[in-house]
C-alpha cells in the first residue's frame, strides 16, 4: 500500500509514513504522538494539532471534514453528513 499520508516526527526531524489511508485514522494516529500531517504526494501540511479549528477546517476543507470542539474535546466532522469522529482515546 503506498501511503497517502506522512507525518512529521520532530524529534528526527523527518517524514514517517502514516498507516492509514484513511483520512481520519490518519490523522488521529499523528495526532496521538503530536505530530502535524501531510499529503505524501506534495507534502502539503493538513493537519496540525497546534493550529486553531478554523486554521485545520480550512486545511481539510478538500476532504470533507472539519475540527470542531465537541464534548470538551477537538474532534473531527464530516461537512457533509455531521458525523462526528471519535478518536481511539476517547
Amino acid at each position: 500500500m503506498e501511503a497517502k499520508f506522512l507525518a512529521w516526527d520532530w524529534e528526527i526531524g523527518e517524514f514517517k509514513k502514516i498507516p492509514s489511508n484513511n483520512i481520519v485514522e490518519a490523522i488521529y494516529i499523528a495526532w496521538n504522538y503530536e505530530f502535524d500531517v501531510y499529503e505524501a504526494d506534495t507534502q502539503k501540511l493538513i493537519f496540525s494539532g497546534q493550529l486553531d479549528n478554523e486554521e485545520n477546517s480550512a486545511l481539510l476543507q478538500k476532504y470533507g471534514i472539519r475540527m470542531i470542539d465537541h464534548n470538551g474535546y477537538r474532534k473531527l466532522q464530516d461537512i457533509e453528513s455531521g458525523e462526528i469522529y471519535e478518536a481511539p482515546w476517547h
